[in-house]
């Protein structure tokens, strides 16, 4: 190609990618006057570490490790950390969180453009292709993965950051390890780049544990589009050892380590075990193949909390069914191998997508944001048959067709990010279609109650209650909506029927623990300390209830503690929740002290000789800490 020629395929290029991250931001505009949702509230506007003032450095650094999971890796420190800094900008207005959210969403369009154009020109990849038809192709992947329905609901749904900004790193990863094998393949060195995939890597594990999957998407491309090739054999008999060597070790540590650490019949505070998860994954899975082939809103639900376990193989039918239908798409992997390699590379990367989620990890059942790197292996299958498809239907019948697609995803995108855009819409939207999930009825109870402002007759009040109450029957539901029904009575000054309280005590005394009941507690707990009349007997019983089944972080015990003491007038409550903080103090000692040191500053001498003398025996007191001043009661 002469320069001049390459000058102007250049700028096209460029000019395309422009126009790409246009019509990307214009689609999801719409949503960034949105709210916050579900998982928001806890990691971001509950979450007082994270609200910082100002960009200063060690301010920033404190709230990176804000992610209460945390772990290794576990903490996500870089997202955590871009969070932090929204909120030192523009404090708790969610439309700078989400407009973030929306540029990383365009810049990994970028990405999958080039990722597409370098799979593409990888010689086994596909039939030969020219530049132009190769530059298209990635075009029409990279804005139908950008604009299609299932991604509303990452790029909106603001904590998903984690997810995008980790996909950022990951998808940089996978352009460098290509580039680089195709340079080795190709006679040159690749080494720079195959170093700088390790890097990136790394930076994408600080924002989400997904990261780790980035070996295992390029032992996919290994087995279809690059076949461990290199101009030097035994460069290419060394990525053969290393890869074989590698899944023998991992198969190993997931067998030995992985498996038995997280394998259980029973896991705590989910409705299923470790096997009705994987029988449930059956069903799951082709549901994911479904929304991103017709993603209509009716499937395209956002909450997943009714879906219901598979317990056996029949339990429902759509398990069998489900399965038979996965195992044919792994057949059809194998078969296309060779033949069709870029076939195979999106059907494994589908499945390499859901590796962690879809495991054995006690995960919720679906989540729509565990698609948003999955989807394009659908449209890489897609683009392959278009590329493979006649000349005349190439060039007659399929442009018309991609195109009314790409309307098509992009009209019902942006109604999706409308929607998204107006708290009430949304609200009443995801209750319309999944009347089943108690989290929509709660999020409707709670717009409801929210647009009284506070006037004890309006109308909403009686909206509110109306859905809590219909939330609070709903097969499986939590106490989220009896929680709802409580704080909406006390807080208009209505009277709060025993019923309501008998039914929140008896689901935390026999229903599912999940995190959705402890936070529920704990709200009431918070609106108390803020001046809301609440029944502390019963409030008091709920938290009994709870500690029996359960074990939480030390604060949590003194929390309780705390209250006990201030409102709910029970010493022998806050014996015992004192104590306990102690006892789950065993792998922070400090926090012992700290614990002891407040009660005595508080007055609480009884409490405060209690925790000492429990953590003295536990061996935490490294050094001497003032106990109760000598008969002070």
């Amino acid at each position: 190609m002469l320069k001049g020629e390459h000058a102007v395929r250049r700028w096209q290029q460029w000019a395309g990618l422009s126009l790409i991250g246009l019509l990307v931001l214009a689609i999801y505009w719409p949503g960034l006057s949105g709210a916050f949702i579900f998982d928001d509230y806890s990691t971001i506007v509950e979450n007082s570490r994270l609200h910082v003032a100002t960009l200063q450095p060690s301010l920033i650094w404190h709230a990176a490790t804000s992610f209460d999971p945390g772990g290794t890796f576990g903490a996500r420190p870089l997202a955590m950390a871009t969070l932090a800094m929204n909120h030192a900008v523009g404090g708790l207005n969610p439309w700078g969180y989400k407009l973030v959210g929306l540029l990383i969403h365009a810049c990994n369009t970028a990405l999958v453009w080039v990722l597409i154009n370098t799979l593409l020109a990888a010689p086994a990849a596909t039939v030969v292709l020219k530049d132009r038809t190769r530059h298209g192709a990635a075009f029409a992947v990279a804005l139908l993965w950008a604009i299609h329905p299932i991604q509303v609901s990452s790029v909106l749904y603001v904590v998903q950051r984690m997810e995008t900004l980790a996909a950022t790193f990951m998808l940089a990863a996978m352009i460098c390890y290509l580039r680089g094998r195709l340079c080795q393949i190709r006679s040159g060195s690749g080494w720079p780049w195959l170093l700088a995939t390790v890097l990136l890597t790394l930076i994408g594990l600080l924002s989400k544990e997904t990261a780790v999957l980035v070996p295992v998407y390029a032992l996919a491309m290994e087995l279809t589009v690059l076949r461990f090739a290199a101009s030097n054999p035994s460069v290419a008999r060394r990525w053969r050892g290393l890869y074989s060597v590698a899944v023998i070790g991992g198969l190993v540590v997931f067998v030995a380590v992985v498996v038995p650490h997280y394998w259980s019949d029973h896991y705590l505070a989910r409705n299923f075990g470790t096997w009705e998860r994987l029988l449930t994954q059956l069903r799951v899975l082709p549901m994911y193949l479904l929304q991103i082939v017709l993603p209509t809103p009716g499937n395209l639900t956002f909450y997943y909390d009714n879906v219901v376990p598979s317990r056996g193989m029949l339990q429902p039918v759509s398990t069998l069914l489900g399965g038979l239908l996965l195992l044919g798409l792994l057949a059809t992997a194998i078969c296309t191998r060779r033949r069709a390699p870029l076939v195979a590379l999106g059907i494994l990367w589908f499945f390499v997508s859901h590796l962690l989620t879809s495991n054995v990890i006690a995960l919720e059942l679906a989540f729509e944001h565990r698609n948003y790197l999955a989807l394009l292996g659908v449209l890489l299958v897609a683009c392959d048959l278009v590329l493979r498809a006649p000349a005349a239907a190439r060039q007659r019948v399929l442009p018309a067709a991609v195109l009314a697609i790409l309307v098509g995803s992009a009209g019902l995108t942006l109604i999706r990010s409308a929607t998204w855009g107006d708290p009430l819409l949304l609200a009443t939207e995801l209750v319309v279609e999944n009347p089943g999930s108690a989290r929509a009825s709660a999020d409707l109870g709670a717009m409801y109650f929210g647009m009284s402002d506070g006037y004890a007759n309006s109308p909403f009040i009686d909206m509110a209650i109306g859905e809590f109450e219909r939330g609070s029957q709903l097969p499986g539901a939590s106490i989220i909506s009896d929680q709802g029904l409580i704080l909406t009575a006390a807080q208009s000054g209505r009277d709060v029927p025993s019923i309501w309280w008998d039914r929140l005590v008896s689901k935390v005394q026999t229903g599912t623990l999940s995190p959705e009941t402890t936070g529920a507690l704990f709200s009431l707990l918070e609106n108390r300390y803020k001046g809301v009349a609440l029944d502390d007997r019963r409030l008091a019983e709920a938290f009994r209830a709870l500690f029996k089944r359960t074990t939480l972080p030390p604060y949590s015990y003194a929390q309780v503690g705390d209250y006990a003491m201030l409102h709910a007038h029970d010493e022998g409550l806050a014996d015992e929740m004192f104590v306990q903080a102690i006892d789950n103090s065993v792998a922070d000692p400090g926090y012992a002290r700290k614990v002891i040191d407040a009660l005595n500053r508080k007055g609480w001498h009884r409490q405060a000789e209690l925790a000492h003398a429990r953590a003295r025996d536990l061996g935490l007191l490294a050094e001497p800490v003032a106990a109760a001043p000598a008969g002070a009661k």
